[in-house]
């Protein structure tokens, strides 16, 4: 099955990379309904909770509209990542921006649509994933069949996380298949959702309690 999203009115203009070898630079972002920037608040929150992972991995940013996430990751040190886009021209600003930054050879650019793109060679070859990003518009209603066919794709590594952004509004499933939500953190009208495999977040809880 595949996710159509329809795009009408568009406008350009920039948002910047908050930390890291980057720091400062300008990444052009296609705005109108269905491309959504994550805010600076909800970015700067997401690297603060992701921490250390982000250094030296591997991530994959879904829906990524500019490219914010997976270009932040890359100025803090993740080794590589792979984009996302079935919108044409946000697909093509994105590949122009990681040239212009230099990072064409750590990256990846795959503009199509999400379901399709989880069977394309490039993709399921870096798998698996530390870190997955999936940001579908708010106003989208295939949301949980979409990260269930994402589940059962398994592009996630075993100690990875997989983060959903959504409407604040919107409750998130407490599982997706082997996934289990950690936590839940609101940033005005945004929702960042985490979510780990069962074994794993398991591990943590047990982790926690005995210290």
């Amino acid at each position: 099955m595949s996710y159509a999203i329809v795009l009408t009115t568009m406008d350009f203009s920039s948002i910047r990379i908050i930390s890291g070898s980057l720091k400062g630079r300008k990444i052009p972002t296609l705005q109108g309904q269905g491309i959504r920037p994550t805010s600076l608040r909800a970015r700067e929150a997401l690297f603060s909770i992701l921490g250390p992972i982000i250094s030296g991995a591997c991530v994959a940013d879904f829906f990524a509209g500019s490219g914010s996430i997976g270009l932040e990751a890359l100025s803090r040190g993740a080794r590589k990542a792979v984009f996302v886009e079935q919108h044409t021209v946000a697909g093509q600003t994105l590949k122009k921006t990681l040239s212009e930054f230099k990072l064409g050879s750590q990256s990846q650019v795959l503009i199509q649509d999400v379901a399709l793109a989880m069977q394309n060679p490039y993709l399921v070859g870096w798998r698996p994933f530390d870190v997955l990003y999936i940001d579908p518009p708010y106003q989208f209603e295939g949301s949980l069949q979409l990260l269930t066919q994402v589940e059962n794709a398994d592009l996630l590594a075993k100690n990875g996380q997989m983060i959903y952004e959504h409407f604040s509004k919107r409750t998130p499933p407490p599982s997706i298949g082997h996934w289990t939500l950690t936590r839940t953190a609101k940033y005005g009208d945004t929702g960042l959702s985490f979510y780990r495999s069962q074994t794993h977040a398991e591990t943590l809880v047990q982790s926690e309690y005995k210290s």
